[in-house]
């Protein structure tokens, strides 16, 4: 921990750089926690990572099965701030954010994308963590301020990464749906005269101050032969009652159909659904809310003479 906040203070106080402060900690014999000398990189990882001011964020990259490793983008992260106690004091963190994107603003536009031209002669590929890497170059966050992300500053220098990143549109069309259906959702109950909290936090909906209620999208996929599946994440967390878990149709515009799960069937955190999948599930599957609904209404009961 104090390698970590004297790393942080040379870098605002002092003014030194990311390789003389790698060269400072091994020459002193101090490795990384895997064991490995300091470069360039694994400094600029340390003095732009949210955990060491309590944040939790995940999702930063993925891989898959013998593929190299990806940076994705910020719109795939998930965050949970304030998650533990940092160790790093958070202005003086945001300072050190501040240093690293004041240098990229000394070069024009086009004088950043010369440098990532450049980088793509030199490696023929692309990378967050191959910009982070190298000397003299500016952080991957600088072009992901400057441009929008590095997706973005990719495209304009007509540089296209292997990975498919077509389905960021769909993931903001279905983040944007999502608040929209759980309108609609909580609009129903109460028209049936059910009584509906929403957690500001968790998002999950107390109906009739009995049982928890969590609403998920689920876009659509295709196999390599062309079969359909969703994905359906169950939240684990607080675990709710009932999940209404939406299959979205194969342009992802509309809905295809639900499933209303309950949690006493439930023992794992993710689901991966092809268009049929047998008794034990597709008893949930429904077209629409409606049984949902008749379930959740309140019924008077008639006192006995």
């Amino acid at each position: 921990m104090e390698t970590v906040r004297e790393m942080y203070q040379a870098f605002v106080h002092a003014g030194t750089l990311e390789g003389a402060i790698a060269e400072g900690l091994n020459a002193q014999g101090i490795r990384t926690d895997l064991g490995r000398p300091w470069t360039v990189g694994t400094v600029r990882q340390v003095l732009s990572n949210e955990k060491y001011i309590g944040n939790n964020v995940f999702n930063r990259t993925s891989a898959k099965l013998k593929q190299r490793r990806t940076e994705n983008p910020p719109e795939l992260w998930i965050r949970n701030d304030g998650a533990f106690q940092g160790i790093v004091n958070a202005d003086l963190f945001y300072r050190a954010q501040g240093i690293a994107l004041e240098r990229s603003r000394r070069f024009s536009d086009e004088e950043l994308l010369d440098k990532l031209r450049a980088m793509h002669r030199k490696h023929g590929r692309l990378s967050g963590f191959l910009i982070d890497e190298e000397e003299g170059m500016p952080c991957s966050s600088a072009y992901q301020g400057r441009f929008g992300g590095l997706i973005r500053a990719y495209s304009l220098i007509g540089y296209t990464p292997a990975t498919d990143y077509s389905y960021l549109e769909v993931n903001r069309r279905l983040r944007k749906k999502h608040p929209e259906l759980v309108a609609e959702v909580v609009a129903a109950l109460r028209g049936q005269g059910c009584t509906v909290e929403q957690d500001p936090e968790s998002g999950l909906l107390l109906v009739n101050k009995e049982f928890l209620v969590s609403v998920v999208l689920s876009r659509c996929t295709e196999t390599a032969g062309g079969s359909r599946r969703w994905k359906i994440r169950l939240e684990q967390s607080r675990r709710p009652d009932i999940t209404i878990a939406v299959r979205m149709n194969p342009t992802n515009e509309g809905i295809h159909d639900y499933y209303v799960l309950p949690s006493i069937d439930m023992n794992f955190e993710n689901l991966r659904l092809a268009e049929e999948n047998g008794a034990y599930l597709d008893v949930y599957r429904q077209p629409d809310l409606g049984l949902f609904y008749e379930l959740a209404e309140r019924v008077a009961l008639r006192v006995a003479a």
